[in-house]
């Protein structure tokens, strides 16, 4: 078996390691981004600014279109949200004031995208529709208004109470393998994911949340092809071209044959390019992944380069000494 000591890791890498384990939970703000006809949209960019000033932070709305930010300090921001085929829009979002200590506020946020005129394209993401029985339907929206409110356990027994009356219910078995998979039940989660895509096999997030399971359990080639086919049933899914890019790196870290590295590096980089264009070159963690394409190639300045572009763009990173260090180390002689 293939195996990697952690000092031989190349600096981007070490850097990403970093990153992820830095990660503590705080303030939050979470929301949703749907369509004007009620369908979520996944891949759309969503910023967060300061009230009429910089950008704090950025990603991408993916599982249900969902999105969040968090080690947010209690003030007032604007929401910034854009993606292809729709008009931007923007929403202001205010933290309570509160004098009490080690105060944890969750934010909640829903943005609606109108078509930008004369452009003829479904929303991305899920816009499945079924003949769901009442009770079943009851139960899903009382188990989504749960998991808003943070309620995690309420929310998963309302779910599964909404499967329990229609088995075959795609948005409940969908919502409810995202919530398993975001609170670390990730078997229960593909249980309930086979069932979603038993239902429609054709949807694009179900393939995108199956490739972050297999990501999240480092089975790399799973999740490469879990990420081509979400690609392949909705070309337009900027989280999946990018997780992809993200993914064949990690393969090419692990295999031996030059050959397939470099057709490996290649598509990567060729994935990363599209994420980054859908996403109206805003999705800036692109960087960050081009830099490890670049150093992996021996070009350590071009690396650089990209790590300076991202810190640009991103300053107050949460990992931005880590790439600060990082810069200085692929610039040493």
């Amino acid at each position: 078996m293939f195996r990697r000591s952690l000092m031989a890791l190349p600096v981007v890498m070490m850097v990403f390691l970093i990153a992820v384990v830095a990660q503590n939970p705080s303030n939050m703000i979470r929301g949703k981004i749907r369509a004007a006809n009620g369908a979520p949209v996944n891949g759309a960019i969503v910023e967060l600014r300061e009230a009429g000033g910089a950008i704090l932070g950025q990603t991408v709305t993916r599982n249900d279109g969902d999105f969040a930010f968090t080690r947010v300090v209690p003030a007032e921001y604007e929401i910034h949200v854009t993606m292809s085929g729709f008009e931007s829009n923007m929403q202001m979002v205010r933290f309570a004031q509160t004098d009490r200590m080690n105060f944890y506020e969750v934010v909640n946020v829903e943005i609606l995208l109108r078509p930008k005129a004369d452009t003829a394209m479904h929303p991305a993401g899920i816009s499945f529709a079924q003949d769901v029985p009442p009770n079943a339907r009851a139960a899903y929206e009382k188990g989504v208004a749960k998991l808003r409110d943070g309620k995690s356990e309420e929310g998963i027994a309302l779910l599964r109470e909404a499967v329990n009356f229609f088995q075959p219910y795609f948005d409940a078995n969908f919502t409810l393998a995202r919530e398993l998979f975001r609170t670390g039940k990730d078997n229960e989660a593909l249980e309930a994911l086979e069932r979603a895509r038993q239902v429609n096999e054709r949807e694009s997030a179900v393939y995108q949340l199956f490739g972050l399971i297999m990501l999240k359990q480092r089975k790399f080639k799973v999740a490469e092809f879990a990420f081509r086919e979400a690609v392949q049933f909705n070309p337009n899914n900027v989280a999946a071209h990018f997780y992809r890019g993200r993914v064949l790196i990690e393969l090419v870290l692990r295999n031996q044959d030059e050959k397939a590295r470099v057709v490996d590096l290649a598509d990567a980089e060729k994935e990363l390019n599209q994420a980054w264009d859908l996403s109206s070159k805003k999705l800036y963690e692109v960087y960050v992944q081009r830099a490890r394409i670049h150093e992996y190639r021996g070009n350590k300045e071009a690396a650089a380069a990209d790590l300076e572009a991202f810190l640009k763009a991103e300053p107050n990173a949460p990992n931005a000494a880590a790439l600060r260090l990082a810069i200085e180390n692929l610039r040493k002689p």
